[in-house]
């Protein structure tokens, strides 16, 4: 029997996964289909990735088995399992101290709401810190929690320049009665990548927990918790690591859960360590699970599960972090040397220890720039910091030579560079 165009799909990814490990990254730019079409330049990976030939593999797999497997869940909810197993492997965390959540928002607000705090303590932010982020403390003011924000939005306008965040950022916010920093390691409308260890280095030793976004650091750098010691940390899995919206991880280390046992607040059969096998619920002492698990809920997204796992083993085993993170910066780098000819402005510092492998802004604000790129098949993203550019694993060198080809062509055509 020939076979099926599922199968074949299957096939080709799992050619693509015996590449040997020194392959170039550029030779995977195939398993994106999008990238084959010369009418679009994909510069918007820090929006949403286009997805590739593993991911479509995996969930065709997980429909087919939908239609034809009478008993699929128990194999998805392994495949779940395998996720947490390479999530903690990826970040170098212990398994447990992995809970899969919905989104971001609902990892940080999870550990954040099961905080304890007394009316007049204080977290300190960042005032560019993302929303989803600042709105989940911004929500405890009524409950007696002051959010402080360090003011860096004026300082970044007035001298043309943004710079990482570091210890000293927060030194004169945080007093006695701050409970909690919140922080991304990579802010999404810049680029900086913030001094995350020195600041848990400064602070966790205070007893301040370091609560931290690394959804834009995931998929696309090495990320290891357990150096960094941050209390917390979530991230979604549909950016970096390509698959479908609906599922994202929080980590939360196990010293946290040890000396807080803090409660979550969701609760249901997922959260709890003595709920009984026959669904019956006596009125007995609720006991939560000893670690990040308690976060869970019962049910998650299986098929963004099954699709994310597909993605990682690829990301970890074949192309490893390490290296798409150079490939990444390689990709930057050349930006940066033909942007200065051209006179656009990179915002941000240049040191890769200051800033993100993928992510750039253009210091270009004039409106036609965005319809000008994109009616020339360039995707990228405007921002109040200029026009975002960033890269995946699949994009290469003839993408930067495109969009700088697009540039000079808008600089010609008279559109101003401010």
């Amino acid at each position: 029997m020939a076979p099926s165009k599922i199968d074949t799909t299957l096939s080709n990814g799992a050619a693509a996964m015996k590449q040997p490990a020194a392959t170039p990254i550029t030779a995977y730019r195939h398993l994106v289909p999008l990238t084959s079409q010369s009418n679009i330049t994909y510069l918007n990976a820090s929006f949403a990735p286009p997805s590739n030939l593993l991911v479509h593999a995996a969930i065709a797999k997980f429909n087919n088995d939908a239609l034809y497997n009478p008993s699929p869940k128990p194999q998805w909810q392994a495949e779940a399992e395998a996720l947490r197993g390479l999530l903690a492997r990826y970040i170098k965390a212990e398994s447990s101290a992995i809970a899969l959540t919905r989104d971001t928002t609902e990892g940080l607000n999870s550990f954040i709401r099961g905080l304890k705090f007394k009316p007049g303590d204080n977290v300190v932010l960042l005032d560019s810190e993302h929303p989803n982020h600042a709105y989940a403390w911004m929500a405890l003011r009524p409950s007696g929690l002051e959010v402080r924000q360090v003011p860096t939005i004026t300082e970044a306008a007035e001298s043309g320049r943004v710079v990482a965040a570091n210890a000293e950022t927060f030194s004169s916010y945080v007093d006695e009665r701050t409970i909690a920093i919140g922080l991304s390691s990579v802010m999404f409308h810049s680029g900086q990548w913030n001094d995350l260890q020195g600041i848990c280095d400064a602070y966790r030793p205070r007893g301040i927990h370091v609560i931290a976004d690394l959804t834009q650091q995931v998929g696309f750098a090495s990320v290891d918790v357990s150096k960094l010691n941050v209390s917390a940390a979530a991230f979604s899995l549909h950016k970096g690591l390509s698959a479908p919206t609906g599922l994202a991880a929080l980590y939360v280390s196990p010293d946290i859960i040890h000396q807080l046992d803090p409660q979550p607040p969701v609760v249901g059969y997922g959260a709890v360590s003595n709920a009984r096998t026959d669904l019956l619920v006596p009125a007995d002492k609720i006991v939560y699970h000893p670690s990040a698990r308690r976060y869970e809920h019962l049910n998650i997204s299986l098929i963004a599960g099954v699709a994310a796992k597909a993605y990682l083993e690829f990301y970890l085993d074949i192309m490893t972090p390490q290296n798409v993170e150079t490939h990444l910066y390689s990709l930057g780098d050349a930006l940066r040397i033909e942007c200065k000819k051209l006179g656009v402005k990179i915002i941000g510092l240049d040191t890769k220890e200051e800033h993100a492998p993928h992510l750039y802004i253009l210091d270009l604000h004039d409106p036609r720039w965005m319809k000008h790129l994109k009616g020339s098949g360039i995707y990228v993203t405007p921002y109040r910091l200029g026009i975002r550019v960033s890269f995946g694993f699949y994009n290469n060198s003839a993408d930067v030579e495109r969009l700088v080809d697009v540039l000079r062509d808008g600089i010609e055509r008279g559109i101003p560079l401010q």
